[in-house]
């Protein structure tokens, strides 16, 4: 098909290269996720505020109504090995399905407001850089179009902890119910909303049924995440069409609805278009960025990120689905993603010895202008419990340098 012609962009290879040294501080990255950026619109809203439906399949800025399916395609698949490309973009940009809706003067609009933001996929791209390569697996797998890749960008700004007004949660933006219907964990141990991995697996599925649902029609799929299928089924019969022959444009759908999907489009005509323009990307080598390592239940987290020669800070910001300090003691998910050399290192501290993650307790030092309550925060722990544990009394002052304990999975259960 004929690609449109944007007379801000020149179509060319982009040549981008990582050295080695940089690779390393990948992980880095994913610390960027705590700070949102709104995407450039007129009017600054990001997340649609979904209607209320009545169908089986709630939306993701939705509640459930009834049980999902049981199963899903592709859920159990491993990414195979695939084509590589010199950078992730030209990846995704050459895994595009939707040109043709690219020169609607819908989606020009949303170019001219994102032009208006040359740094928007700098800094987004930053957010997303350990996870997208992965995310691109999945999409591939599947044969999905690549524009689904920028979903999170315009749902979130890839903020992994971003949250709407109606409580939904994650670079995804899935709400409680429908995300445990699409198999994540969302409890006091684990929010898989928030882990971009995960939740892609959860918002691919939830695709690929609306797409089913509504006869082949991606673009009504994308409105149905948005929206809600219900309210995209009511467009649809309103219309008086199959939906397999309706047009997206033609319907009568929510007025964010009609701003979103072309927002997504116009991200997916700006990188393909993309070469000597006015907006930067930041180099992302088209190679696994990330290894998952097994530690087990009620393992460490701090203890797995020493192992692994990592900040515990930043093996919570590559897996923030974890909500304690330890993996869940009653099931999975039990494993965090690594950057590859960190993930060997922690691969072979395992094989030497396999309970070197499992603790009886996680021994701290109290830093400068530490209080007991900052430390039950950074812990995720009750200030009774750390009270508890130490034999402190509320009033009790701790002082720098002080060693207190931080009790097991298994004993805070009892």
């Amino acid at each position: 098909m004929e690609r449109p012609v944007l007379n801000i962009f020149r179509r060319t290879r982009p040549h981008f290269r990582i050295p080695g040294s940089t690779r390393l501080l990948l992980p880095l990255a994913a610390l960027l996720s705590a700070c949102a950026v709104t995407p450039p619109t007129e009017d600054r809203t990001s997340v649609a505020a979904p209607a209320r439906t009545d169908s089986l399949v709630a939306p993701p800025g939705e509640g459930l109504r009834e049980p999902l399916y049981d199963g899903y395609p592709g859920r159990d698949q491993e990414p195979g090995p695939l084509p590589r490309n010199e950078n992730l973009w030209d990846r995704i940009s050459s895994g595009m399905q939707l040109e043709r809706y690219y020169d609607r003067p819908e989606v020009r609009e949303q170019v001219r407001l994102y032009a208006s933001r040359p740094d928007y996929f700098e800094q987004v791209g930053e957010r997303a850089r350990p996870f997208l390569h992965n995310i691109v697996q999945q999409i591939e797998q599947r044969g999905m179009p690549m524009e689904i890749a920028l979903i999170p960008f315009v749902e979130s700004g890839f903020n992994l902890h971003a949250r709407s007004s109606r409580a939904a949660v994650g670079p995804w933006q899935f709400m409680a119910g429908t995300g445990r219907s699409l198999g994540l964990r969302v409890d006091e141990w684990f929010d898989g909303r928030k882990d971009p991995i995960l939740a892609t697996t959860a918002a691919l599925d939830y695709l690929e049924i609306q797409q089913q649902r509504f006869e082949g029609n991606w673009l009504l799929a994308f409105a149905a995440y948005n929206s809600g299928p219900a309210t995209v089924g009511r467009a649809v019969r309103a219309h008086e069409a199959d939906a397999g022959n309706i047009e997206f444009w033609d319907l009568p759908l929510p007025a964010e609805t009609r701003k979103h999907i072309p927002r997504v489009l116009a991200l997916a005509s700006m990188l393909f278009g993309s070469g000597q323009t006015d907006f930067k990307l930041p180099d992302i080598a088209d190679e696994e960025a990330l290894k998952l390592v097994k530690l087990g239940g009620g393992a460490s987290l701090s203890l797995a990120a020493e192992l692994a020669g990592l900040e515990t800070e930043i093996i919570r910001s590559l897996n923030p689905g974890f909500r304690q300090w330890w993996t869940p003691p009653d099931g999975g998910p039990d494993f965090v993603h690594l950057p590859t050399e960190n993930a060997e290192a922690l691969r072979l501290a395992l094989q030497r010895n396999p309970a070197a993650v499992q603790s009886n307790s996680i021994r701290l030092q109290v830093r400068p202008g530490d209080s007991l309550w900052a430390i039950s925060r950074r812990y995720g722990v009750t200030l009774e419990d750390l009270l508890r544990w130490n034999s402190l009394e509320a009033d009790q002052l701790i002082f720098p340098g002080q060693m207190l304990r931080i009790a097991p999975p298994t004993e805070r259960l009892q």
